[in-house]
């Protein structure tokens, strides 16, 4: 048996041997204690047992399983030492209850045993230094000094037994109180030196105790108001004893088995908030009443007090809920700031809003998280656990978180309501470039067509009307051989077939403008034919491309454009061409060293335009008397 199930099971041996006695001693012939002071006690501290139990089955690495029962335990054995003693004057006394009777009278300081042993070791056991192994130590050895001084005082005379001088006597009691004081203060330390130190797991997890341990003191003070108002004393400390034995051993056991089990620190700033708002409100309307009482009835005084009461409460209630929530959540506090701080930059334009997500991932500490924009047309699917982004009514997304928690889910949203802004302008340029892409692709269907019919055409003139006309002119060209030279006739047919000749060379230049023939050997061989007819020196360089009929046409006739722009306007002496691919991209650069200063034209339009059709772009450089320069770049996937 592992050493921590030893120990629970031991403390749960004694607690039931303690509670059956004192059951016997309650119903017995002794009815000590009246019939529903053992059952209410053993009811209060049988949760604290069984939650011991619970962390030291799910969490045997740690000490608070033992703790716990431990904390219920030692009630439960002081209650029945006070019992026990309490048959001392009745008939039938217990053995020993005298003796029993005068420790019990002093045994209450190790009903704090449990709860300073919890304290110093959680979560996670004692902290390392010789000082806190100190105050373990100490912890009971303060508790027996209390009780062996408080059983050394007889109840009818108020002196010690050991009859010593009052100067020692009070000087002992002082010491030793301070002491117990000090050690559990001590013990209570340990929290803070925790929280100082400690990860984000360890300070999520004494959040949650500090948030039961909240409740403690304003039960206590509803106890006193409640004995204060005619209360019994057992039912008026009922509250207390909750808040002690159930409330805090119950926080300590979520802390520890699941400290993402609900929101605490959302909790605890609303716990504490509202608790502070509570004492100032009454401070301020105290002070109204004091102040207003010299100079106005008393029911003047107290509307006058109620009505600036209710008037600062709200703000009053803002402003320290943002100080306690900076406080005890200042992992929130921190993660708004960086979002606002975003946000602020995006509207600066010194970030882009794509970068939300790793922004959301870096505050929640979440590096699974996922931000899903939905495209435009298409279904609204929320994936299981995810957070909807709305936009008004309409939902355009979704968060999905890496780890699921109330904690982290409750974190999420409020982050997605300061992210809002970058969300949707995300959304916006998603569905803006997935309108420019149906544009490109509709433009390189559109361009694809084109091609291809142009391809069509070139051949349907050149197989169809030009061979035609061909063989006309070849027909009359027979008649006329046929006719003597000096006949009429013979000078019409060939006026005739000169006409056709020159229909057919402009069924070629036609032809040539739809599709250039050239390109039928690719795009390099038709640039080659292309500057071979130049009047100036052309230096070209150009590779063996592969690339899509729209591109291959967009870049010969920028290329030709420009070799004519530079032979008709620039002045130029030489021309140089440099045509390849980088990376995706094919760049054709024409360089002249021409008197520059070209201007937007026609023909820079239309092969503006005609680039831009394939989903590239051309750029023109021509400061003047320094040449120009056609830049072009067209993806090659185009």
């Amino acid at each position: 048996m592992s050493r921590p199930i030893t120990l629970v099971t031991t403390a749960t041996v004694a607690f039931v041997a303690a509670t059956v006695l004192r059951f016997v001693l309650a119903y017995g012939a002794w009815s000590v204690g009246g019939p529903l002071e053992a059952p209410t006690t053993t009811a209060l501290l049988l949760p604290c047992l069984l939650l011991g139990w619970l962390v030291t089955t799910r969490a045997p690495q740690t000490p608070i399983g033992p703790a716990l029962c431990l904390t219920a335990t030692l009630p439960a054995i002081v209650f029945l030492l006070e019992d026990w003693g309490a048959t001392a004057d009745a008939a039938g006394a217990w053995p020993g209850a005298q003796g029993v009777e005068v420790v019990a009278a002093g045994a209450w300081p190790w009903l704090f045993l449990g709860f300073a042993t919890l304290v110093l070791l959680f979560p996670d056991g004692v902290l390392p230094g010789r000082r806190w192994r100190l105050i373990w130590i100490a912890i009971p050895v303060s508790c027996a000094l209390v009780n062996l001084t408080v059983s050394a005082f007889d109840d009818t005379t108020g002196r010690s037994r050991l009859d010593l001088p009052r100067p020692v006597e009070a000087g002992w009691v002082i010491i030793v109180f301070a002491g117990f004081v000090g050690v559990l203060l001590a013990a209570a330390s340990s929290l803070v030196v925790r929280y100082l130190r400690g990860d984000d797991l360890t300070r999520l997890r004494l959040r949650w105790l500090m948030t039961a341990a909240v409740s403690v003191p304003v039960l206590l003070a509803a106890s006193w108001l409640a004995i204060a108002l005619g209360a019994p004393g057992s039912i008026a400390y009922m509250f207390f004893l909750i808040a002690m034995l159930v409330l805090v051993p119950a926080a300590i056991t979520v802390a520890i088995l699941r400290h993402d089990l609900f929101d605490i620190d959302r909790l605890l700033g609303t716990t504490l908030s509202w608790l502070v708002t509570a004492i100032m409100s009454a401070a301020v309307f105290a002070a109204i009443i004091l102040a207003a009482g010299n100079f106005f009835p008393d029911r003047v005084g107290v509307t006058t007090a109620a009505f600036v009461t209710a008037l600062v409460l709200l703000p009053l209630h803002q402003w320290i809920h943002r100080a306690v929530g900076r406080l005890v959540d200042p992992d929130r506090t921190v993660a708004l700031t960086r979002i606002r701080d975003f946000v602020r930059q995006v509207r600066d334009g010194s970030a882009e809003p794509e970068q939300v997500e790793s922004v959301l991932r870096e505050v929640l500490d979440d590096p699974g998280l996922r931000v899903l924009l939905h495209r435009p047309g298409a279904g609204v699917s929320i994936p299981d656990g995810a957070i909807p982004l709305q936009t008004g009514e309409s939902v355009v997304g979704a968060l999905v978180l890496g780890t699921m928690s109330a904690r982290r889910i409750r974190r999420a949203r409020e982050a997605v309501v300061e992210a809002r802004l970058p969300i949707e302008v995300s959304r916006l340029r998603l569905e803006l470039q997935d309108a420019l892409a149906e544009v490109r692709a509709s433009r390189f269907r559109l361009m694809e067509e084109i091609n291809a019919e142009r391809l069509r055409l070139e051949r349907d003139l050149h197989d169809g009307a030009q061979q035609q006309l061909i063989a006309i002119g070849m027909r009359l060209r027979s008649l006329q051989y046929q006719l003597a030279p000096g006949v009429p006739a013979y000078e019409e047919i060939d006026e005739l077939v000169v006409t056709v000749e020159d229909t057919v060379a402009e069924l070629r230049r036609i032809a040539h403008g739809v599709r250039p023939s050239r390109l039928d050997d690719g795009l390099a061989v038709a640039l080659r034919r292309l500057v071979a007819g130049s009047t100036l020196p052309v230096d070209l360089v150009v590779p063996e491309l592969e690339v899509g009929e729209g591109v291959a046409t967009a870049v010969y006739f920028t290329v030709g454009e420009a070799i004519a722009n530079a032979l008709k306007h620039a002045r130029a002496t030489r021309i140089s061409i440099e045509v390849g691919v980088v990376g995706q991209v094919l760049r054709a650069v024409v360089r002249d060293d021409g008197v520059g200063g070209a201007v937007e034209g026609f023909g820079l339009m239309s092969l503006r335009d005609r680039v831009a059709s394939v989903g590239g772009e051309i750029t023109v450089d021509s400061p003047p008397g320094a040449g120009t320069a056609i830049r072009v770049e067209i993806p090659c996937a185009s």
